[in-house]
């Protein structure tokens, strides 16, 4: 049998699979994140260069980082194009102002204005490119507070009521600057006889294109800031009368720029290189003795040599601008004694003051009534001076005339001999004011004293006169207005001294009629009292009397007798001759209309037509919106007594003068207008008229169409309302309200 064969096996291959790897390839990511952001810090540095580069070209930074750079800008337009989508939303702009010229400009300057026209609201900013500007910022105008502007007046007769409410600016222009151009804005306001400048400064930065304020500044001497001829340093004049004020800024040349005050208050040297010198300069200057402390402060530069620093040559600059100018107005020829004296005081040379006086002790009553003017300025530059040196005597003296001008004679005297304890500086205040007769003979100031006799007057003649009574106190009445009328010689029926002095050229006698007296209670009418019960009270009041023209003080009176007469009581009296009416009156007595704190009159512009966008009717300047009624009411008042249309009254408005003064002791105060000077010559109408209404809009008073004018007011008292004093052209008449 044979063998069967059998099939083989097929082969099998099994293939094993491994599942795929989880691991993930971090160089390869890692060096793709190191190239994104090589890339992204590349093109971070390329737009960041086009952006300092080009600031308002489209870049995606400005999106990214709003707050990088200033991101308003507009489409490049052509001059005309802007004018014509100005007038399509109905904006006024004023005259553009190219910079730095416009011939070949690189920016423009829009001032955009309120509905008023007038006032400026808006500041824009435009680049050049080629033919066309792009506006590239827009600054809003802040109107400055009235608040700030009238700060220069605090503590000087042109000081006026507090006020809050907002003052516009009305100008731009350029102004010179080194580190591209500043603007400066300004506007003007009147309050009483001053005309206030103020103002803003701002920055234009052309390479960011960008504008910064600087500044808010005001100058009640009329004046701009100014730079420094070859400095920089930024003067603004805030002097009022003849007493300089100055404000100095140095330029601290950031980006951008500031303006750093320079200080008197502050030393700039520590304790180990601070003088003796430097610190009395100091101290002197912020008495405002400027001369004195010019030569200390040269003085101490000398001892500091090397280490005089730049900050200590500011304030040197700063008091050689004020002692520049007092010193200048001491070399000037004055109309007055008066005024000489008040310009060495205020230079700080007190000797000078003193000798001016001693040799006219007919003018110590008016000097006196000066120095009650100006007690605060003064009084703080004696006591200063005295710091620095105690032991000047005619500064001691001068102290004691303050006291004397602020208090009485008495107090004077008492002041310095606490102050010094010295019989000699004490003597020689008393020796002040009396003419040589007087110290020869003993008479105390006034000429008071005698007995019962018969003298003669000055034209020989012999008057009856009995004997004054001694008075050794000031008195219990303050003040008094009455009228002159000049005499060639005494009259009889005179309580007066028994000898009178002997008229030189220019004088003459002066017959004095009381109208009104004030005492502690207030003011009223003459009271009834005898002339030696008058005379014993009132020595205070007779030192201070002074003969006005209108509301100019002229000089002052000698009072040598007084009597009672029908209508109440007369002076007799010494003065220069003065052509007729003549006022009498303490200078403190009354508050002349020139020195009232005017404002810009609470009135519409057009009477009678309701206020529209922003064009009110200066509601800021009214109490509350309650007043609105009245003081309407008085608008339309003011119109039918001048005869004027609304239009008339929009155009008199900037020259019509408002106050709100208490003058009845009424819940609501009285309302007064006044019309300025320079008024339009079509209105037909007289400038200087006043017009006084009660506060709910009752006519009190008008001098419209009348041969007259109002001149001062008395203060009122508890139990008596304000006086009226009237000028008219003869006589000065008293009317109560």
């Amino acid at each position: 049998m044979g063998l069967s064969k059998s099939k083989s096996a097929t082969p099998q291959v099994k293939l094993l699979v491994s599942p795929a790897s989880a691991r993930i390839p971090w160089p390869l990511l890692s060096w793709l994140a190191l190239g994104g952001g090589v890339a992204f810090v590349v093109a971070v540095l390329l737009s960041g260069a086009r952006l300092i580069v080009d600031p308002y070209s489209p870049n995606w930074l400005k999106t990214a980082f709003p707050g990088l750079v200033n991101s308003f800008e507009a489409a490049p337009q052509t001059a005309d194009e802007i004018q014509a989508e100005m007038r399509s939303q109905g904006i006024t702009a004023g005259q553009p102002i190219a910079w730095p010229q416009a011939d070949r400009p690189q920016a423009w300057f829009y001032p955009i204005l309120k509905n008023d026209g007038r006032s400026i609201e808006e500041l824009w900013v435009y680049r050049v490119q080629g033919d066309r500007r792009q506006r590239v910022e827009q600054v809003a105008i802040r109107p400055l507070k009235e608040s700030f502007i009238t700060t220069p007046l605090v503590g000087t007769a042109s000081q006026v009521a507090s006020v809050d409410s907002n003052a516009t600016l009305a100008s731009v222009k350029l102004m010179p600057a080194t580190n591209g151009p500043w603007l400066l804005l300004e506007g003007q306001r009147r309050y009483g006889n001053t005309v206030m400048r103020y103002g803003q400064i701002l920055s234009y930065q052309p390479r960011t294109q960008r504008m910064h304020r600087l500044l808010n500044w005001s100058s009640p001497a009329g004046q701009p800031p100014q730079w420094q001829t070859g400095s920089e340093q930024l003067l603004i004049d805030q002097t009022v009368g003849l007493r300089p004020s100055f404000l100095l800024y140095q330029l601290i040349p950031n980006d951008p720029p500031q303006l750093q005050e320079v200080s008197l208050y502050r030393s700039v040297y520590g304790a180990d290189l601070g003088t003796s010198l430097y610190e009395k300069a100091l101290k002197l200057a912020q008495g405002a003795v400027w001369s004195h402390s010019l030569q200390m402060m040269q003085s101490a530069k000398a001892e500091l040599g090397a280490d005089w620093s730049a900050a200590a040559q500011t304030q040197l600059d700063l008091i050689g601008l004020h002692a520049e100018r007092t010193k200048a107005q001491t070399e000037q020829t004055w109309s007055s004694q008066q005024q000489h004296i008040l310009t060495y005081l205020i230079d700080g040379q007190w000797g000078k003051a003193l000798a001016i006086l001693e040799d006219k002790p007919e003018i110590y009553d008016s000097t006196l009534q000066r120095l009650a003017r100006d007690f605060d300025a003064l009084w703080r530059a004696v006591t200063i001076h005295l710091q620095v040196h105690p032991e000047d005597v005619p500064t001691q003296v001068w102290g004691a005339l303050l006291v004397t001008a602020r208090q009485s004679p008495e107090a004077g005297e008492d002041w310095l001999t606490k102050k010094t304890g010295s019989k000699t500086t004490l003597e020689r205040l008393q020796a002040v004011g009396r003419s040589p007769l007087e110290l020869a003979s003993g008479d105390t100031v006034g000429g008071i004293g005698g007995s019962d006799a018969v003298g003669e007057t000055a034209d020989g003649t012999s008057a009856s006169a009995s004997a004054l009574p001694a008075t050794t106190n000031a008195g219990r009445y303050l003040s008094l207005v009455g009228q002159a009328r000049a005499m060639t010689a005494p009259d009889g029926g005179w309580l007066r001294s028994q000898t009178l002095p002997t008229l030189v050229p220019g004088q003459t006698w002066y017959h004095i009629d009381v109208q009104l007296l004030q005492d502690s209670s207030g003011w009223g009418l003459p009271p009834t009292v005898t002339a030696a019960n008058f005379w014993a009270n009132s020595l205070s009041l007779r030192r201070q009397l002074q003969l006005f023209s209108g509301n100019y003080p002229v000089a002052g009176l000698a009072v040598h007798g007084v009597k009672t007469t029908n209508s109440g009581l007369a002076l007799l009296a010494i003065g220069p001759e003065v052509e007729a009416p003549v006022l009498v009156a303490t200078g403190h007595s009354l508050q002349w209309l020139s020195t009232m704190p005017w404002q810009t009159a609470p009135i519409s512009p057009v009477v009678g037509t309701p206020a529209e966008g922003n064009n009110p009717a200066t509601p800021a300047e009214i109490a509350n919106d309650a007043v609105t009624g009245p003081i309407s009411s008085m608008a339309n008042t003011i119109g039918a007594q001048l005869s004027l249309t609304p239009g008339q009254m929009a155009q008199l408005y900037p020259y019509l003068q408002h106050a709100s003064l208490d003058l009845t002791g009424d819940p609501t105060a009285e309302q007064l207008f006044h019309l300025g000077a320079n008024l339009p010559p079509e209105l037909a109408i007289s400038p200087g008229k006043t017009i006084i209404f009660s506060g709910n809009g009752e006519l009190l008073y008008s001098d419209v169409g009348q041969p007259q004018s109002l001149l001062a007011l008395t203060p009122k008292s508890a139990e008596r309302p304000a006086t009226l004093l009237i000028e008219q052209a003869d006589r000065y008449t008293l009317m109560g309200l």
